[in-house]
């Protein structure tokens, strides 16, 4: 079916203007303009959520936790005949109203913690479907054993990376508590706008707290050094979001969150710079392999500041 005729399965006019959008590296997206009204309209990459009906069973869940939140929202999509999604021709698709964001305001390191802190702290004792929407998504060994089966990449980052493996191991194990959390937590899955929303929530799941948060920490200090105050703002913001939900132990895990998700995202940019179909859609082998530098260099950087960063969280979790 014409793209432009994907609306009229939710019961909307046909598209009169569709704008592919390019900010994600996974789904096809598109703003939509039907009978005057702005509206994201979503191919899911069934290559990447390989049980659609579970990714938006979850999204329905989610909704409905948020439906009496009034200090955050995330998006609402459009029910057609009893579901909130729609196939064509194999591909799954989905809509909601456009969330208009405040062209001056973005999300800044505090409001970003806070954000992302309530998220976990308002799916607290919620559930998700039983088929998790990516499998072995956050998986550390999992990304590591296919980077090794490539056997592609040198002995040092190897050794490096095989290091933060066994110390991820120690520190997560099956006594420390899971939740549900985002799975993609950056300020990019934010819009501030009147109320401001959290998007991109296919990658919701059951996972250790210092995976959000050390992915916020990854997505803010990109520099040679990190930067502190950002750290000390969106450890604030955390804290205040999740209410003094977490235990001592997730707590102390906070710290190798960072390292975890900024040494899984290098495995998987190394991974891609050695395959021909990649995950990171767009990107090319050099890119990746480019990016993946970057992720080794600021992996070196929280490792090299292990205590300040210690500091900071306890000060402020506590």
């Amino acid at each position: 079916m014409d793209t432009h005729r994907i609306p009229m399965l939710f019961g909307l006019p046909e598209a009169e203007e569709l704008t592919a959008l390019r900010a994600g590296h996974i789904n096809s997206t598109f703003l939509a303009v039907c009978g005057g009204k702005k509206y994201i309209l979503q191919s899911l990459n069934s290559s990447v959520f390989r049980a659609p009906e579970a990714v938006m069973d979850n999204i329905s869940r989610i909704e409905a936790a948020f439906s009496d939140i009034p200090e955050i929202s995330v998006p609402h999509f459009i029910v057609c005949e009893g579901r909130n999604y729609a196939v064509s021709e194999g591909s799954v698709w989905r809509m909601y109203r456009y969330i208009a964001a405040d062209p001056e305001t973005s999300a800044d390191a505090e409001t970003a913690g806070q954000l992302f802190g309530t998220f976990i702290r308002v799916m607290d004792g919620q559930t998700l479907n039983t088929v998790p929407a990516i499998e072995g998504f956050h998986s550390f060994d999992r990304y590591f054993a296919a980077l090794a089966a490539k056997n592609g990449t040198g002995h040092d980052i190897m050794a490096k990376l095989d290091r933060l493996r066994s110390t991820i191991g120690q520190i997560f194990t099956g006594s420390l508590k899971k939740r549900i959390i985002h799975g993609d937590a950056k300020p990019d899955n934010i819009i501030i706008g009147d109320t401001p929303a959290i998007i991109d929530l296919d990658t919701v799941m059951y996972g250790y707290t210092a995976i959000d948060y050390g992915d916020l920490v990854r997505s803010v200090c990109r520099g040679k050094e990190p930067d502190m105050q950002a750290v000390r703002d969106i450890t604030h913001g955390f804290a205040q979001g999740l209410g003094g939900l977490l235990t001592t132990d997730e707590v102390k895990s906070l710290y190798y969150g960072v390292l975890w998700l900024t040494g899984e995202l290098a495995v998987r940019y190394l991974t891609d710079s050695l395959s021909e179909v990649k995950y990171f859609r767009g990107k090319s082998s050099a890119e990746c392999r480019a990016r993946a530098e970057e992720l080794l260099q600021q992996l070196d950087v929280f490792t090299a500041y292990e205590g300040e960063l210690k500091e900071i969280i306890l000060s402020e979790i506590y």
